[in-house]
């Protein structure tokens, strides 16, 4: 008995691809995999915190972006008590200067908790956070900083700041735009490189 022959169905090979074809695949492949990147860490923004853990041991921002200062403060008013550290912003700058262009007005011993640290690179802050919760001898530290930001912090902590319990409060800046949320973005893909 003979078998019938089964359709077969002969498709043409496709062309190699040259060095420029590999080269504008490879672009091509590369730019759409930084566009996914881009998009998946929108999407994927903390959402503003709404209320304060009750069991942290202490509360730290890093200043740049609007907000995060402000909203520690608040925290102080409200009556936590714990250690506060500001870091960031200018060498220049003092704490009464920083605290004087808030809108939150502390009283003196609300102010003796706070100290401030001018780091200049979110690496330097995360540096600053760790001797800054050594010298306390605090581990359950919350961290006010903007919900763009938490990527990279979160980054930078776990090469840097591992054995710390950090419980991340983002803020909502008024309007990061995109050329922000672009910059950050470009910042945590390129922060495990200079980490």
């Amino acid at each position: 008995m003979t078998h019938p022959q089964l359709f077969q169905l002969h498709l043409p090979r496709p062309p190699r691809l040259g060095w420029r074809g590999r080269s504008l695949l490879a672009f091509c492949l590369a730019c759409s995999a930084y566009a996914l990147g881009f998009a998946l860490y929108v999407v994927t923004l903390p959402q503003p915190f709404t209320t304060l853990p009750e069991d942290l041991e202490g509360l730290a921002t890093f200043t740049g972006g609007s907000g995060r200062v402000e909203t520690a403060l608040k925290q102080v008013q409200r009556g936590f008590d714990g250690p506060i550290l500001i870091s960031g912003s200018h060498q220049q700058s003092r704490l009464t200067d920083i605290l004087a262009l808030t809108d939150t007005p502390l009283t003196p011993t609300q102010q003796q908790h706070i100290v401030y640290d001018a780091a200049q690179t979110t690496r330097e802050n995360v540096t600053s956070l760790q001797a800054w919760a050594g010298y306390n001898h605090i581990t359950r530290i919350g961290l006010v900083t903007s919900t763009y930001h938490v990527p990279r912090v979160r980054l930078l902590a776990l090469f840097h700041a591992r054995q710390l319990s950090l419980t991340y409060l983002p803020v909502q800046p008024a309007d990061p735009g995109l050329r922000t949320l672009f910059r950050e973005y470009n910042k945590l893909i390129i922060a495990p490189v200079l980490q």
